[in-house]
């Protein structure tokens, strides 16, 4: 028997056992002794801080080295300048990250205010999540179908035009033919709910873990508002259906447009709410490391990333703070998806720049 094919692949086994094991403990220790930078794209209170300082916290232990954290809230246009500003200024070593409410419509539409491209980052992992509808109880509007029968103009309120949550809202009144004026620049979720309950504004939408965390306790829970709809998940029949884990009580969108008009809806601006429905699905929170890190790094962190959001006390307090049981993406997974989001057909995204550009006038 000639055993030098065995011989090699032996050694070859040898060699590739020692690189991961070499590899591993590259990982394994990185971040020792260090500190991780963490910079959140919106303002404290909001919904992506609840959400990313939850995280962190969790996290933080499951990190080889524990390093310490530090965070740094950059609110401003909708997620746009904490975005550039994480381009602009983290160095690739591995001890700056982001976790943000992804700006990806804004380099869809190729905005000028987004000075960074999203395939500069490496993805560490995702959190997706539906969005839920909600009005304060202006005259008439004691049940969510009174929506399609006010007096009065009702006003959304949202972060900037070509921010996801202006066009969602925006793109869902046109649709249900409901009489609005829209009111922006808000730099964060809490403003915006801050300004509800001052009467300033009266329906914004939120993710679930802001729904949950904020509007439900202080503003449905204590008579001043109502849920509406949610936008739901985009389904192989092109249509929007119920995500995991969304408010059974609280009718999809395409329930609520059928409601009104008994039947489904279809039509350039429902092309918008499947969009930003997809890039929801796929991670409305998502933490980022810079292009260039060591791949120790993010190792490290992907892994951290993993079991974190495998670790029951977490998916507990994910759960409280969320009101749903929490579906996450592997920065693997997420890193793929966010190139097929980038790539939406020309003809989709030309009209929704149009459609954002009437939003800014």
């Amino acid at each position: 028997m000639n055993i030098e094919p065995i011989k090699t692949a032996i050694t070859g086994s040898i060699l590739m056992l020692s690189l991961c094991v070499g590899q591993a403990t590259a990982a394994d220790s990185f971040y020792e002794g260090k500190k991780l930078d963490v910079i959140i794209n919106y303002g404290a209170g909001g919904n992506t801080d609840i959400t990313a300082r939850a995280l962190m916290q969790f996290m933080q232990k499951h990190i080889a080295g524990e390093p310490r954290i530090t965070i740094k809230n950059k609110p401003g246009a909708g997620g746009i300048v904490g975005t550039n500003y994480f381009g602009a200024v983290s160095k690739p070593n591995g001890l700056t990250a982001g976790v943000f409410s992804v700006a990806l419509m804004p380099e869809l539409m190729k905005d000028p205010a987004l000075t960074v491209s999203h395939n500069d980052f490496i993805f560490v992992g995702g959190i997706p999540e539906d969005t839920i509808y909600h009005s304060r109880k202006v005259p008439g509007l004691e049940k969510a179908t009174d929506l399609f029968n006010l007096a009065a103009p009702i006003k959304t309120a949202g972060h900037g035009p070509v921010n996801m949550k202006d066009l969602m809202l925006r793109a869902a009144m046109d649709l249900l033919e409901v009489d609005y004026k829209h009111v922006t620049g808000f730099k964060s979720s809490g403003k915006i709910r801050a300004a509800i309950l001052k009467s300033d504004v009266d329906m914004s939408a939120d993710s679930m873990t802001g729904y949950a965390s904020r509007v439900g306790p202080n503003l449905v829970d204590e008579g001043h508002s109502i849920p509406l709809f949610s936008i739901g998940v985009p389904t192989d029949d092109g249509q929007l259906g119920r995500a995991p884990g969304s408010l059974e009580s609280v009718p999809t969108f395409d329930e609520f447009y059928e409601a009104k008009f008994g039947k489904k809806p279809s039509g350039q601006k429902y092309d918008v709410l499947r969009t930003i429905a997809l890039i929801r699905a796929t991670s409305l929170r998502a933490v980022f490391l810079p292009k260039g890190t060591p791949p120790e790094a993010v190792k490290s962190l992907r892994a951290a990333f993993d079991s974190t959001t495998a670790d029951p006390d977490y998916r507990a307090e994910f759960l409280k703070i969320s009101g749903f049981d929490l579906t996450a993406i592997s920065g693997v997974d997420a890193q793929v998806r966010l190139k097929s989001l980038l790539n939406t057909d020309a003809k989709t995204v030309a009209f929704i720049k149009r459609f954002a550009a009437e939003g800014s006038n």
